[in-house]
């Protein structure tokens, strides 16, 4: 690597946005680097390894102030810790990924129960005694919806 790479060939070589690659700066996941005597901002081999591991992190689902964190660790050498802090934070969203699945297959299943019960209304006719009952509100969406898992 040369002297250091610009804003725009670390992106290219990262396959980031270069100002994705400033709003790290901004936030505090990537030091302010070097300008070059043009102002250029110029990055080393550490700031390409550091945003390796923001992509790396960024894949496991942790956010901004985790990344951060377990970016500290790696700088600054304590693997142990960072290898342990990784555990749990895995852990964590494993847990948080569980708890989506199991909320998205209930909701699968209210959705499949108010479709079986809006196809019968319109099999048997019922949708036409509240149009006529009540001819200004459309009843299509019911109360049973209320009864959703929240």
């Amino acid at each position: 690597m040369k002297a250091g790479l610009t804003i725009g060939e670390l992106a290219r070589e990262l396959h980031l946005n270069p100002k994705t690659i400033r709003y790290y700066e901004q936030v505090g996941l990537l030091p302010k680097p070097r300008r070059s005597e043009s102002g250029y901002r110029l990055y080393s081999r550490n700031e390409m390894e550091r945003l390796q591991l923001v992509k790396r992190s960024k894949l496991l689902g942790l956010s901004l102030a985790e990344t951060k964190e377990i970016v500290e660790y790696a700088i600054d050498g304590r693997c142990g810790l960072l290898q342990d802090r990784l555990l749990s934070l895995v852990e964590a969203k494993l847990g948080e990924i569980d708890q989506m699945i199991q909320d998205l297959v209930t909701f699968g299943e209210d959705l499949r129960r108010y479709q079986r019960d809006l196809s019968n209304r319109l099999l048997s006719g019922a949708e036409e005694e509240w149009r006529t009952a009540f001819p200004t509100l459309c009843h299509c969406i019911g109360e049973e919806v209320d009864s959703f898992s929240k």
